[in-house]
C-alpha cells in the first residue's frame, strides 16, 4: 500500500473548497490531521483574494498573500507567510498525525520551494500524505516523487477509503 496520494485536478476545479470538505469529513472520523489547507477570502477590496493556510493540528492561520498595490492585477504569494506555515508540519511529525494533508503541490513546490521539504519529511517519516496537484504541475510532481504514489480522483469517498487503508498500513 502506497502512503503518498495525489489528487490531480484541472484549473477550473475549486480544489481549495474541495480539500476543506475532505478535511471536514476526515475530522468527523476522529482522525488526527497534520499539515495545511488553504482558505480564500474574496472580500479583499476588489482586486485580490486574501489567502491563508490553516494548520490542521491547531487551527492557526498563516496569511500567504500580499497586496501589491492598486496597479497589480491581484494578490501575490507571500513567501514569508508560506515559510511560517511550514512550521505546521513539525507538529505533525512529532505528534505522529494519522494523516498529513497539503492543500496542493503548486508552482512554488514545482520550483523547489514552498512546502516541498515538509512534504518530503512527512513521507520519509512514514506518515500517509494526501495532496492535490494541478494538471500543469504534474510533470514537476512526478520529477519530485517518481512513481511511488497513487492517483486519486476528486472524490471524497475514494479519498476516505484510501486514507483508512493508508492509516492501517502506517499503524
Amino acid at each position: 500500500m502506497i502512503r503518498l496520494a495525489a489528487i490531480p485536478y484541472a484549473s477550473n476545479v475549486g480544489i481549495d473548497g474541495f480539500m476543506q470538505g475532505v478535511v471536514a469529513r476526515l475530522r468527523r472520523r476522529g482522525l488526527r490531521l497534520g499539515g495545511v489547507i488553504q482558505h480564500n477570502d474574496e472580500d479583499c477590496e476588489d482586486r485580490c483574494m486574501a489567502m491563508s493556510l490553516e494548520d490542521l493540528a491547531n487551527g492557526t492561520r498563516f496569511p500567504i498573500s500580499q497586496d501589491l498595490g492598486p496597479s497589480a492585477e491581484g494578490c501575490r504569494l507571500d513567501a514569508a507567510g508560506l515559510a511560517a506555515a511550514a512550521a505546521a508540519f513539525s507538529g505533525a511529525l512529532t505528534e505522529r498525525a494519522d494523516l498529513v494533508v497539503v492543500n496542493k503541490f503548486g508552482k512554488q513546490e514545482a520550483l523547489g520551494g514552498g512546502l516541498r521539504d515538509e512534504i518530503a519529511k512527512a513521507v520519509m517519516a512514514g506518515l500517509p500524505v494526501l495532496l492535490a496537484v494541478r494538471h500543469d504541475v504534474l510533470p514537476a510532481w512526478r520529477a519530485f516523487v517518481g512513481d511511488d504514489w497513487i492517483e486519486l480522483a476528486v472524490d471524497e469517498e475514494q479519498i476516505e477509503r484510501w486514507v483508512v487503508d493508508a492509516m492501517r498500513l502506517a499503524a
